[in-house]
């Protein structure tokens, strides 16, 4: 009996670390999806589709060939050595897809093939240099739509699917997947809601508004405490959060949408 109970316990310690994901392999999947060498689940977890990320990566940076996440690619993405360590999130992140923006990014392989002709021939992450900041419309007061932001947190804590998708302005501008219509949103969502019944979000600070590019949007950026739960795992961490929004009829709606994980 003592014995059967010894190799239980092992097993339950096998299993309480096998939901861990690997922090850096997390990392490196961010960055390559950045790049559009990479469309798997961001999970943490080493895959034959990651190593070919890694290769493809590898061979237009002149870096030996390996498929693994040796010091020079980590440094290269600039991301710490695997010899040193690798700062975590709050808690350890399950091996799982925990953001929304986690999930395999959903593309047609004509899409796909050119993102990573794309990724391949430019594998760094060029961005735009911001252009100066301009006040939003009158009606884009920073109160309205930190209350409007406040407001889609609160239902997304919900399990009304309605109650989320309504915020959305089709087609909208979806995470990595490109612009997508109300049937894929309300599709991802409801897997979201089954995923992680339990979701709680907290605002860390009153959004930041600007004047969008277009006349009558507002670009808005803010970042949340998230803590997601299922009855085998728990998550927690922060994001910073991308929107364009504009006014149509009374209503806010969200045209464009995209998060990112704040690394600890």
């Amino acid at each position: 009996m003592p014995g059967k109970r010894f190799i239980a316990c092992l097993l339950l310690l096998l299993s309480t670390v096998a939901v861990h994901a690997d922090e850096q392999v997390r990392q490196v999947q961010e960055e390559l999806r950045r790049r559009n060498l990479y469309f798997g689940d961001i999970d943490g977890t080493a895959t034959p589709e990651l190593g070919n990320a890694l290769r493809r990566y590898q061979a237009r940076k002149g870096i030996e060939v390996t498929g693994a996440i040796d010091d020079a690619t980590a440094a290269s993405l600039d991301l710490r050595p695997r010899t040193a360590k690798v700062q975590r999130a709050v808690a350890p992140l399950p091996d799982v897809p925990v953001l929304r923006s986690d999930s395999a990014r959903v593309v047609s392989e004509q899409e796909r093939i050119a993102l990573e002709k794309q990724g391949e021939s430019n594998p760094e992450v060029t961005q735009s240099p911001a252009p100066p900041a301009e006040a939003p419309a009158q009606n884009m007061t920073p109160e309205r739509v930190g209350r409007y932001v406040e407001q889609y947190l609160r239902d997304s804590e919900t399990s009304d699917i309605g109650a989320q998708v309504k915020y959305f302005s089709y087609p909208v501008q979806y995470f990595d997947h490109g612009q997508v219509g109300a049937e894929f949103v309300n599709k991802d969502v409801t897997n979201y809601v089954k995923r992680w019944p339990e979701r709680n979000y907290t605002l860390t600070a009153p959004p930041n508004v600007t004047a969008g590019v277009l006349d009558g949007e507002a670009q808005v950026e803010f970042k949340i405490d998230f803590d997601v739960r299922n009855s085998k795992h728990a998550a927690k961490g922060r994001t910073d959060n991308f929107w364009t929004v504009r006014q149509e009829g009374d209503d806010l709606k969200i045209v464009a949408i995209r998060e990112q994980r704040i690394r600890d």
